[in-house]
């Protein structure tokens, strides 16, 4: 339950986050979950914006900051629709190990490389600098598992969707050996999957458009238990484009480092489609602060996931293209514009799309 959602207890009492791990400021949205239901927060100790840059040219924190500042000016002048990062970093003179560590950061943070991001996202990436970014306590999955409790036995596992046929009135939804009948529909599967639904007729052009638009970055993850305490940290790998953090969970640095990898590129340089070994080496050598114990290592690869083939969206439509279009409402966080590609985005997409049957089935009834 939580699709890109899934929180694991490891062997040594360590909660991680085989998906999605990190609430931003200003996501608000998963908050009021997480305080309706009294789930709680882990603080983290580290920040997700701070990160120190290892390997590369080499930058120290003067020169990054006075680069992160320069490009912060630069993303607040408008005109640069169509820009990727890459581009404009390029533009700008920025010191070569600065420039460096900003599209490495970058490209793990959006699983894509520079090129296919837009120039706008690098204002986020400068914002975040010490601002806490949390998860929920004992696994972000549990809001996913408290808002499935409500619904009973309304939620079917097991039972993916093959066919819907509809019409100007109403559906017949195909799934798990079984069908269901409905006034309206909301697709909130990834647009890297939709293709795998026969739809009859075919879905109306704007939705095809729109879903044929979205495009995916690709990342993995690697949790490797410790064997010695360890302070809270976080450590970029400049070239191989990975970076790693120790973080507090209730209270304590949990005993394992936890490493996100981001774009397709650095998956292939750290070959995680042959496990975990050469990742494995790799932080071995980034990291020889930490006591690993590699024996016990668990690898995620988003890549692997029949569901959803990738990471999360690097560049969609703007929200308008997923208006209501037939029967049909789309959600999930490839609709959610700026909020897009977080745990935020993907329940304020819900919350939009609920909202739009809301209103039609009153204007029906």
């Amino acid at each position: 339950m939580g699709g890109r959602v899934w929180s694991q207890e490891l062997g040594n009492g360590a909660v991680v986050e085989l998906g999605a791990e990190f609430v931003l400021p200003g996501n608000d949205t998963i908050r009021t979950y997480v305080d309706r239901f009294g789930l709680g927060w882990w603080d983290k100790g580290m920040r997700y914006g701070e990160r120190e840059p290892r390997g590369g040219i080499g930058v120290d924190g003067p020169r990054l900051r006075a680069a992160l500042t320069e490009i912060a000016a630069a993303v607040a002048v408008p005109g640069l629709d169509g820009v990727s990062a890459a581009e404009l970093l390029n533009r700008l003179s920025l010191d070569a190990g600065a420039r460096e560590a900003v599209q490495a950061r970058l490209e793990v943070s959006c699983a894509a490389t520079a090129d296919r991001v837009e120039a706008a996202t690098l204002a986020g990436l400068a914002a975040h600098s010490g601002d806490v970014s949390p998860s929920v306590a004992r696994g972000n999955q549990r809001v996913a598992l408290a808002l499935a409790d409500r619904l009973g036995d309304a939620v079917r596992l097991a039972s993916p969707v093959e066919r819907v046929e509809w019409s100007p009135t109403g559906v017949l939804v195909h799934a798990g050996g079984g069908a269901v009948e409905a006034d309206r529909i909301v697709l909130a599967v990834p647009a890297s999957v939709i293709g795998r639904i026969e739809f009859d007729p075919p879905l109306p052009e704007s939705l095809r458009a729109a879903y044929a638009a979205v495009e995916y970055g690709h990342a993995a993850k690697l949790f490797v238990p410790l064997a010695a305490p360890a302070p809270p940290s976080a450590v970029l790998s400049v070239p191989e484009r990975y970076w790693t953090w120790t973080a507090t969970g209730d209270g304590e640095v949990q005993p394992v480092v936890h490493a996100f990898a981001g774009s397709a590129p650095a998956l292939r340089r750290l070959e995680v489609e042959r496990g975990a070994g050469a990742w494995l080496a790799s932080l071995a050598r980034l990291r020889p602060d930490l006591a690993l114990a590699p024996e016990q290592a668990v690898l995620s690869t988003w890549d692997d996931d029949p569901w959803v083939g990738a990471a999360y969206s690097c560049a969609a439509p703007p929200p308008d293209a997923w208006r209501p279009a037939g029967v049909f409402h789309a959600c999930g966080e490839h609709t959610a514009g700026g909020n897009r590609a977080l745990m935020d985005g993907a329940l304020e997409s819900g919350l939009r799309a609920a909202g739009e049957v809301s209103a039609i089935l009153r204007a029906m009834a």
